[in-house]
Order: C-alpha cells, then sequence, then structure tokens
C-alpha cells in the first residue's frame, strides 16, 4: 500500500471528507480491520483565502510547495490537495518537488470520460467558475462547460463564504443550490460537477435534478486507486 500525502485545511470540512471518504474505501476493498497509510498536513485557511483573494499565486505556491515538501521528507509516495481552487497554484510547483500530485480536474475528467458525458455544469467557487485551470482542462478534451449565471454564482460564493468554511449547511441553502442545479439541466448539462470540495456535505445525489460529480469523492477514489492496493 503507497502512503498518501494530503494537503487540507482548504477548509477544514473537506479535510474531514477527504480522510474519512479514503478510509471508508480502503476499508472497503481491504476489509473492516483496515485503514489508509496516509500523512496529513493542514495550512490556515485564513491565509490561504487572503492569497486567493488578493491573486498573490507565487506566495500560495510557495505555500503549498512548503506542504508537499514536507510529505516528501516524512515518506508519502504522492500528493492530493484537498481543495479545487488552489490548483491554479499548481504549476508553480509541480516541477520543484519529485513526488507525483494527483491533479483533481483530471480525476473529474476520468469520471466524466467513464460516463460518457459531452456537457456538464460546473459549480464551485468564483474562480473555479470562471478561471480556465478547470473548465479549460475539461475543454480541451471535448467535454462543454456551462458555468452559472452572476446571479447563481452569487448565490454560490455568499454559502461558501458564510457558511461552509464553518461547517454550516443548511437546508434553505440545499434548496438554493437545486435551484441553480435545475437552471444548468435546462442549459443542457447532462450532469453537475460539485467543483467546490465541500459542496458534497451540502447535497447529495439523491437530492438532485441530475447526475453529480462530486470532486471530493472522485480525487478520493483516483488516490485509493494510485495507492495500487492488492
Amino acid at each position: 500500500m503507497k502512503t498518501i500525502g494530503i494537503i487540507g485545511g482548504l477548509s477544514w470540512p473537506s479535510t474531514i471528507t477527504y480522510y474519512s471518504t479514503i478510509n471508508c474505501l480502503v476499508s472497503s476493498k481491504l476489509g473492516p480491520d483496515h485503514c489508509a497509510e496516509l500523512i496529513l498536513v493542514q495550512a490556515d485557511f485564513k491565509e490561504i483565502l487572503h492569497w486567493i483573494r488578493t491573486k498573490e499565486w507565487e506566495l500560495l505556491g510557495n505555500k503549498l510547495l512548503a506542504l508537499a515538501k514536507h510529505l516528501e521528507s516524512s515518506g508519502a509516495d504522492f500528493i492530493v490537495i484537498a481543495c479545487n481552487t488552489v490548483h491554479k497554484a499548481l504549476p508553480i510547483i509541480e516541477d520543484k518537488i519529485s513526488l507525483p500530485i494527483l491533479h483533481i480536474v483530471d480525476a473529474t475528467l476520468e469520471k466524466i470520460r467513464q460516463l460518457g458525458l459531452k456537457r456538464v455544469g460546473l459549480i464551485g467557487s468564483p474562480l473555479t467558475m470562471t478561471d480556465e485551470y478547470f473548465a479549460g482542462r475539461l475543454t480541451d478534451h471535448q467535454v462543454e462547460v456551462v458555468t452559472p449565471s452572476e446571479e447563481d454564482q452569487k448565490i454560490i460564493h455568499d454559502a461558501l463564504k458564510k457558511e461552509f468554511v464553518q461547517g454550516l449547511f443548511l437546508p434553505e441553502t440545499r434548496d438554493r443550490f437545486k435551484g441553480v442545479i435545475s437552471r444548468l439541466v435546462e442549459e443542457g448539462a447532462q450532469a453537475v460537477i460539485l467543483g467546490c470540495t465541500e459542496f458534497g456535505s451540502l447535497l447529495k445525489g439523491e437530492e438532485s435534478p441530475v447526475l453529480l460529480i462530486d470532486t471530493a469523492i472522485v480525487h478520493c477514489e483516483a488516490a485509493v486507486s494510485m495507492m495500487a492496493i492488492v
């Protein structure tokens, strides 16, 4: 079993999702007494959030690199970052560390390919919904991406900023998100990507009018596959 290195704290609710999902997947493969061999490092989300808001990607990249180096020296075999948005800074560090970093968008793309989808909706942080780091990586592989209107993007952003990062997942917010997803379906989305690693704590597949692709879950599934469990 290879050892997973997790960069978490982006924010802490998503770190919990990664920890529990990866261990559940390992247990389901090997038996109930087994758990994952992993190393977890965590950043202060307030610091990360400041650099995202001010677009100081070099500073963010340097922080991620320091965390990745810590995982490398601690014995990790590969790395996952428990956040979509900070993957924007990944090109800054990829060539500066010897360990492979499993990209969250690549894991999502593989799931889309398995499902045979051609047009998907995408919800996430403001950067995830507007920057090419995510959608561009999909369109490069002939997957069309539909994003919410500006009004719906504000609904999502407000929930992220005021609720999710504090671990709050409210029923009324769930209803608003269902409305956003329904409008993406009206625009032809065959599925909707939950492009923020906290979203799966708000909305489950059976509560959605369309198939949901939770990036946190598919990222964890890809990580467990990469562990080469035999």
